[in-house]
């Protein structure tokens, strides 16, 4: 098989292969050609009384009660609250992995949301990589699958991997690569779809303090380089406030949105607003100052 050639069932199951693959063809064609109704308007997603439930043995269990919130085109907006509220299942219901048992969400001015090129999915896994493929084949994968030529695909993919720095690791396997590396991998292989949106479920949860720090920064500024749109899952309030616009709190399971708080122009630890804001946050998720020690700074 020549590289960039698009396999059948091994990749379609392999790891990862769902990441914005699947579904990729109707989605393409629904959202690549006219402009739907709304498109010019700033809100991009609405989530409206959401309610998320799973079947746990022979119960049904309320992951999360009720949902409503926006977020505007070209936001990184921030989901946080304790273990097990909901964050990543919110999530995978925008993705369009799990249904709602009511309410509605409204992407793009649809309500369809089969999965699809235009929300790009990164988990925390490194194993969300195929292990045959090269670097510069795993991010030109998705491409091909959604109809993009073997050239025009490898081009595009190195130029992502040339603004994520992995131009260098562009012939490695992801046996070679650190942590830190498969998810700058990931991470370029979301974006070189170019979605509207790029959903991120913890993605830097795995990774050291130092790795994950410097990814924040990288991230930040891809993103205001390419101005894509960031809905991203994470249980750390510094990551939410470094990254992020503004930060949807989810309460204690089922939960529900117990605030949205905007961080934006907030200064330093240094500056009176970030503190307050800081302190904020920690209420809202009920933490104390012993939970708090040593972990939140």
């Amino acid at each position: 098989m020549e590289a960039g050639d698009v396999p059948g069932e091994r990749d379609a199951e392999g790891p990862g292969g769902t990441m914005a693959a699947r579904g990729s063809e109707r989605g393409a064609t629904e959202r690549g050609g006219a402009e739907p109704t709304g498109a010019m308007e700033s809100v991009l997603l609405s989530v409206d009384g959401a309610r998320i439930c799973y079947r746990l043995r022979k119960q049904v269990v309320t992951a999360v009660e009720s949902a409503t919130f926006s977020m505007d085109r070209h936001e990184r907006l921030m989901l946080i609250g304790p273990s097990g509220c909901g964050k990543s299942t919110l999530l995978k219901a925008v993705a369009g992995f799990i249904p709602l048992a009511g309410g509605r969400i409204t992407f793009d001015g649809h309500e369809d949301l089969t999965p699809g090129p235009d929300r790009a999915v990164v988990f925390q896994e490194f194993d969300q990589l195929f292990p045959w493929r090269t670097v510069l084949e795993n991010v030109a994968y998705p491409l091909r699958v959604v109809g993009r030529e073997r050239s025009e695909a490898r081009a595009i993919a190195e130029r992502f991997l040339e603004m994520t720095g992995l131009t260098q690791a562009a012939d490695r396997h992801p046996h070679e690569l650190s942590g830190g590396m498969k998810q700058r991998v990931a991470i370029a292989r979301a974006l070189a779809l170019e979605p509207a949106m790029l959903l991120m479920d913890e993605p830097f949860g795995s990774l050291d303090a130092i790795t994950r720090a410097r990814l924040q920064r990288e991230l930040k500024a891809i993103a205001d380089r390419t101005r894509v749109s960031i809905l991203f899952v994470t249980h750390s309030i510094l990551e939410a406030m470094t990254l992020g616009d503004r930060v949807v709190v989810l309460g204690s399971p089922p939960s529900r949105v117990l605030d949205i708080v905007d961080v934006r122009g907030l200064g330093g630890p240094g500056d009176p607003r970030y503190v307050e804001t800081q302190a904020h946050l920690h209420e809202l998720l009920g933490a104390t100052d012993e939970d708090l020690s040593g972990v939140e700074g």
